[in-house]
């Protein structure tokens, strides 16, 4: 009826909490060793608490069938076997008095681990506190919440406390001896109890074991040392000869008090921390640090996750704040040695907080004659103290002498900072990294050679870039072939007349007049444009724009050609069908006159010298052009005509030895387009090569899409390309790499089609988003 309610119980699946368990919250099947040998230390621990008298031993026998550990710590009264034990969730060890003798373990999940690959499970134990001595056994067959399936024995007691838990193993399952005993040992050979696994021992170990060796330059001690308001602690520095330090702590005592005190010991470069509580492992986990600090941390508040396979977030966040802490006390002992500034880290640890007074120690490069000294022997030597960040070796000989020695500080970092904080900190004086102008060229110094460059150059941004500059010539430091000071109106370009680059036109001009002004646009194009592309009007939102309207615009000037009948006569006889509607019939016929075709025949090639001949590879210098990838505008050729539809030869622009030109539709609508300056991207693959070329604003692009007639490659393929756009009167030639190159060069006797599409390609809508 409506209305009524009732309630129902909250049941538990057993099978299924097992292999959560065993699967999940405890990743090793081995982990029912660890949990009974931890409870069997914890045991030990609490007995110990109360009982200091009793020599404690665990005894752990492991077979391909069984694993059984046995105890003589405090035991359990048949009630707390059935309150604590058989109960998962609940735990006899949450009590202060179980908390000061430092037990790990809390959860009161261990006796479920068993059972992940337990088939059997019994429990005999005898009270240190009553003469009870009791026998309890299930299998996990008979496990259940609703029945009773465990058994609970009463026996005589025997006078010896403790308890031995036997785990047998399911019918079919079987363990690994050899591993199963380096498992256990792993988590316990820093316990303090003798425990011993098929007889052999395997605990006892201290962490100060963990130390490489015991040699070190010095060594310093410091008593109840204050780490930050965390934990107190005796702490030991050790530093080596080569500036690595390591760590060796006792007696922490975390503050407030969390049971025993902790201990540590701690080397540089690992950041790997083994984390134990009460001397049994935890978890491995990585503590980030200035000094990369890696080792033993052993802390009774540090509390693992259930599956014990890291820690706990808190216990995660202490660690940090105290290694960032330690850090700073390490530090500040080991700054009175000066082996220490061989360390990496430790001038780091200079540098962040600014101490750069400790650095006088340091040694570093003088000149003249490269000699070392330190930094502090510099200090009041009657001469003023400069100081030099570079390598030029022009600024070196003209500011060091004997009477003026010129410091030359390290490029490395953290050594560069620590080294100039100490020089500032004396009021030395820096000689400037940057390019300078040496030496002014005008005037009567000034060649007509060198004016005819500079007005050919300035011609060609005004021209070509709409860019107005003035053209100076001067000879600048550290090698710079030119500059451009943008702070001026208009922006001043700076040439070195002695620059490389630059003699070839200076010869040209003199020599081969003809080919004089090609090869000024080429030196533009490579060494000119990267320095003053963000000047290009183009280069800015309002200018990208206003080209890109003006391109689109050009459709408008060209009707359909005759042989875009069938394509468009196609996509509508499919709209009659019904097979298409008419949003996609018109998408589709926008589209459709895109396509063309271009015929390449053997009389239609050509080699590039006899087009071009005065084209030259055009690579600036690496410190010249930075990415080789940049856009670039094309190569200028405008003077020349040509009826040729592809250029190879022997003779290569920028690597490429084969040219293909743009088809006639292309470039009546889009030739504009590599009038500027772009990027160039080809991908290929069966029978296509698709080219991507994308404004040098980064707002839109222009894709140019050939079907050729066979497979272009073996395999598919495609990244970047060095912008090499051939620019001519009435003609766009566009770059193939030399291993697509036989798809588009017909043999002899052999005409090569080729379907092309192209279209603007819209990267960016001025919103950031692409499309």
């Amino acid at each position: 009826m409506s209305g009524e309610s009732r309630r129902i119980p909250f049941d538990v699946e057993i099978s299924r909490v097992i292999e959560l368990l065993a699967n999940q919250i405890y990743q090793s099947p081995l982990a029912l060793l660890r949990e009974n040998t931890q409870n069997a230390f914890d045991a030990v621990l609490i007995r110990r608490s109360f009982d200091g008298g009793f020599e404690p031993r665990i005894e752990v026998a492991i077979s391909p069938n069984a694993i059984t550990v046995a105890d003589n710590g405090v035991g359990m009264t048949p009630a707390e076997l059935e309150a604590n034990y058989w109960r998962a969730g609940a735990s006899g060890k949450n009590t202060p008095e179980a908390r000061a003798a430092g037990v790990v373990g809390t959860f009161g999940i261990g006796a479920m681990a068993n059972f992940g690959i337990a088939g059997a499970l019994a429990v005999e134990t005898e009270s240190a506190r009553e003469p009870v001595r009791t026998r309890s056994e299930v299998t996990r067959a008979e496990l259940s919440t609703s029945e009773d399936c465990i058994t609970l024995q009463s026996l005589d007691a025997i006078g010896s406390p403790g308890t031995t838990v036997t785990a047998t193993l399911e019918a079919g399952s079987a363990l690994s001896v050899d591993e199963a005993r380096q498992y256990i040992a792993q988590f316990v050979e820093f316990v303090d109890v003798p425990l011993y696994v098929n007889g052999e021992l395997v605990s006892g170990r201290v962490p100060r074991d963990m130390l490489p060796s015991e040699q070190a330059s010095w060594h310093e001690q410091r008593s109840a040392v204050n780490l930050n308001g965390l934990a107190t602690t005796e702490i030991e520095v050790l530093g080596l000869a080569n500036g690595e330090l390591r760590v060796v702590l006792d007696d922490i005592e975390t503050l407030p008090s969390s049971g025993r005190p902790g201990r540590a010991v701690l080397t540089q470069g690992s950041s790997a921390v083994r984390t134990l509580r009460s001397g049994f492992g935890l978890a491995t986990i990585s503590v980030p640090s200035l000094y990369r600090f890696g080792g033993v941390v052993d802390l009774p508040a540090l509390q693992p996750t259930a599956g014990r396979e890291a820690l706990e977030a808190r216990s995660s966040d202490l660690l940090q704040r105290l290694f960032a802490a330690l850090g700073e006390v390490v530090s500040e002992i080991a700054s009175s040695h000066e082996e220490v500034l061989e360390n990496q880290a430790f001038l780091s640890w200079v540098v962040s907080g600014k101490r750069y007074q400790l650095c006088g120690g340091l040694q570093v490069s003088v000149e003249p004659g490269q000699q070392q000294r330190r930094l502090a022997d510099l200090v009041g030597l009657g001469y003023p103290l400069r100081y030099y960040g570079g390598s030029d070796q022009q600024i070196i000989q003209a500011y060091a002498s004997e009477d003026h020695p010129l410091v030359i500080v390290s490029r490395r970092s953290p050594r560069r900072d620590c080294e100039m904080g100490y020089l500032q900190r004396v009021m030395a004086e820096e000689v400037s990294d940057r390019p300078t102008i040496l030496e002014w060229i005008d005037g009567a110094r000034l060649s007509v050679e060198l004016g005819a460059v500079a007005f050919r150059i300035a011609r060609v941004l005004a021209e070509d870039y709409f860019v107005e500059v003035s053209v100076r010539f001067a000879r600048m430091s550290h090698g710079v072939p030119l500059l451009v000071d943008q702070s001026q109106v208009p922006p001043a370009l700076l040439l070195d007349p002695g620059a490389s680059s630059l003699a070839p036109l200076v010869e040209l001009y003199k020599n081969d007049f003809f080919t004089f002004g090609p090869f000024v646009k080429d030196y533009v194009r490579a060494h000119v444009f990267p320095k003053i592309s963000n000047l290009v009007p183009s280069s800015t939102r309002e200018g990208a724009e206003a080209f890109l309207r003006r391109l689109r615009g050009r459709r408008e000037l060209f009707e359909i050609d005759w042989t875009d009948r069938e394509d468009l006569e196609a996509i509508w006889e499919k709209y009659a069908q019904g097979e298409i509607n008419l949003t996609e019939a018109a998408q589709r016929s926008r589209a459709a006159p895109r396509r063309s075709v271009v015929v390449v025949r053997p009389e239609q090639a050509a080699s590039i010298a006899s087009v071009v001949p005065a084209l030259e590879d055009s690579n600036p210098d690496v410190a010249d052009q930075g990415d080789e990838f940049a856009p670039l505008p094309p190569v200028d050729r405008r003077e020349t005509f040509t009826d040729a539809l592809i250029l190879t030869g022997d003779q290569s622009l920028n690597g490429y030895s084969c040219f293909l030109a743009l088809s006639d539709r292309a470039q009546k609508e889009s030739g504009e387009f590599f009038f500027q300056p772009h990027t160039t991207s080809i991908v290929w693959g069966g029978q296509r090569i698709l080219f991507v070329f994308q404004h040098h604003s980064g707002r839109f692009g222009l894709y140019y899409d050939v079907q050729c007639p066979g497979l272009v490659a073996d395999e598919s393929g495609g990244r970047r390309f060095r912008t090499s756009t051939l620019l001519l009167k009435n003609r766009v030639f566009i770059p193939i790499p030399s291993e697509l190159a036989h798809s588009v060069t017909p043999g002899e006797g052999q005409r090569i089609r080729l379907d092309v599409r192209c279209d603007v390609l819209y990267l960016d809508d001025g919103e950031g988003t692409t499309s």
